[in-house]
């Protein structure tokens, strides 16, 4: 990848790769394949609170502290 000029040194070509890697990962935690996915998912969320079938915010922040406890007591 250095010789064909896409980078300049080995260094840029490891951080691109780590920065994918890290992608990948929170692809992953949040159950999608690709950034498209992702978007359909957001907009389809969207569409549903324009709706007004949206969720209680103080609901969604309860479970989201509820999930990162139970995961540091599993770590």
């Amino acid at each position: 990848m250095v010789k064909s000029g896409d980078y300049q040194t080995a260094s840029e070509v490891l951080r691109h790769g780590l920065r994918l890697l890290e992608k990948e990962d929170l692809l992953k935690r949040i159950s999608v394949g690709s950034l498209p996915e992702l978007e359909a998912k957001l907009l389809k969320a969207a569409e549903s609170i324009d709706a007004g079938k949206g969720v209680d915010a103080d609901q969604v922040f309860a479970r989201l502290r509820n999930r990162s406890r139970a995961r540091r007591a599993n770590a």
